[in-house]
This record gives C-alpha cells, structure tokens and sequence, in this order.
C-alpha cells in the first residue's frame, strides 16, 4: 500500500515550494487505484474556497512530473478547475503530489 499526500500549489507546481499547502493523504496499492480520491480531494479543496462557491470544479487525473521540471518534490502533479459561471477563460489550480511507501 502506497500513501499519496496531496499539496495544492499556488503558482506553477515547481516553484515557491515553501507556499504550497497540504490538502490531503490518499492510500491506494499504485497511483491508479488512489485517482478516484485524489479526484474528490482536488474538488472538495476547490468547493471549500469561498471565492468559488458558484463554480462549477473538477480535476484531471494524475500524471508523472514532467522530466524538466526543476524540482524533484513530486512524483505526480494533477490540475483543478475551476469554471466561474461568466468568464472568458477556466481558472486552474495546480497540485503536487509525493508518493511513499505505508509503512505499519
């Protein structure tokens, strides 16, 4: 069983590491099994924040971090949307992601 802790990013995922907040901590046997509840992590974060109580959220599965990113911190990244009811463009929040062995 692997624990997957989730960290929301206010910026791009590889920066300001120091101002990322932790969101939650999913176990799943791989990243697979952990994507549904990574899922409603993500949305439930976003559905708590104030600013987008008339928004409609939802979140992409996670995928590996991109090689030539410049932190090693996560092994997954996964982005929120969030989707104001007027509005020209989505807004998206993006989220790192660790992944380490449970141990008992």
């Amino acid at each position: 069983m692997k624990k997957y802790v989730l960290y929301r990013a206010p910026g791009k995922v590889d920066r300001d590491l120091g101002k990322h907040e932790l969101v939650g901590v999913e176990y799943g046997k791989d990243i697979f099994a952990a994507t549904d509840a990574l899922i409603r992590a993500v949305c439930d974060d976003l559905s708590e924040n104030q600013e987008y109580k008339t928004c409609r959220v939802w979140a992409y599965a996670p995928e590996e971090t991109p090689l030539h990113f410049r932190t090693k911190r996560y092994q997954y990244f996964m982005d929120g949307i969030v989707s104001p009811p007027v509005a020209e463009k989505n807004i998206i929040i993006s989220y790192g992601i660790i992944e380490t062995e449970n141990s008992p």
